[in-house]
């Protein structure tokens, strides 16, 4: 019976569990265990402080897994927001569980559950960096798909019978614009005296801007001192003297229009013109008069004889009416 003992301990033993030792047991739950088992290590920095005491599902049913390790650090105080995270402990994908500490002032007892955590294996890492370039290599081979498909439309039979028209014209197009560069050389080359001499001029005016450049300056400043003054002038007051001239000037062709007036009786009413047409008339006559019958006027004798008639009364009756129609003549 003592032998079958000693064969139990020491087995437990060979396994990593002392059954002497006052370990403190915690419990945390995962969806997935990645083939973490009963003895594998709890690691916390890199050290060993403890193992895995069993895996099995939860008894709630939902296929989550309950995780028991124990910890024989009595001297460690697990804070109460630690995480136990599930990682592979070497190169060949062996789980371990690693303690990350938390922040929490209180502290873990014994038969708590911890924070779970699985940290991504190395064939998921290479998975998740490799997804991306999946993504990328599919949209490059979708592209090449496209160009190839749309080289073969363009190169196919009826697509490539307007190719050579399009050759032969870039062809013409390049000659074409050979033979201008070197119409372009020759102008230049022959008009390269005329151009410098362009050029010299332009470096005299140039030089002959800088050299009056106070001069300018000062034009300048005259034109801005006469436009101040031009806008200083009071055309407001200009302006309103217009209006009022205009104002008695229409006050004055008012009163013409109404007859108001010696200048609106002149203009609107031609009795004047009619006397003053009479009156040259009758001035006529008399003139007329005065000049075939000096006589009837200024009484002269000569030898104390009566001078006698020169015109009948007929002639001078014709010579007026003559005079009348002349007259008549000029008014219209």
């Amino acid at each position: 019976m003592i032998s079958l003992v000693l064969l139990i301990i020491g087995v437990t033993y060979l396994k990593g569990i002392n059954i002497f030792a006052n370990d403190k047991v915690f419990h945390a739950v995962y969806s997935k265990v990645d083939g973490l088992g009963p003895s594998n290590p709890v690691v916390l920095n890199g050290l060993k402080i403890g193992q895995v005491k069993g895996v099995d599902f939860a008894p709630i049913g939902d296929g989550s897994i309950v995780v028991d390790f124990t910890i024989d650090k009595e001297e460690l105080n697990i804070p109460s927001d630690s995480k136990a995270r599930i990682f592979s402990s070497d190169f060949f994908g062996s789980k371990a569980i690693d303690i990350i500490l938390g922040s929490d002032s209180a502290k873990a007892i014994h038969g708590d559950t911890l924070v779970s955590e699985i940290e991504m294996g190395l064939a998921d890492a290479v998975r998740k960096e490799l997804e991306p370039l999946k993504q990328k290599t599919n949209e490059l081979i979708l592209g090449v798909d496209e160009i190839i498909t749309n080289l073969n439309a363009v190169f196919n039979d009826d697509a490539t019978q307007g190719l050579p028209k399009v050759f032969t014209s870039l062809q013409s197009t390049m000659e074409n614009l050979e033979k201008t560069s070197v119409r372009l050389d020759q102008t230049i080359a022959e008009n390269q005296e005329t151009v410098g001499s362009i050029f010299k001029n332009v470096e005299s005016i140039t030089k002959n801007l800088s050299n009056n450049n106070e001069k300018l300056s000062n034009i300048i400043t005259n034109f801005d001192a006469i436009s101040d003054s031009l806008a200083k002038v009071s055309f407001a007051s200009t302006i309103a003297k217009a209006d009022k001239a205009l104002l008695s000037f229409a006050e004055i062709t008012e009163k013409i229009n109404n007859g108001e007036g010696s200048l609106a009786q002149l203009i609107n009413n031609d009795t004047l013109h009619t006397s003053i047409l009479e009156t040259n008339k009758e001035v006529q006559y008399l003139i007329n008069d005065l000049y075939m019958n000096p006589w009837r006027y200024v009484h002269v004798s000569i030898f104390g004889k009566k001078p006698k008639e020169k015109y009948s009364k007929r002639e001078l009756k014709q010579l007026r009416d003559l005079i009348d129609g002349e007259l008549n003549s000029k008014e219209e």
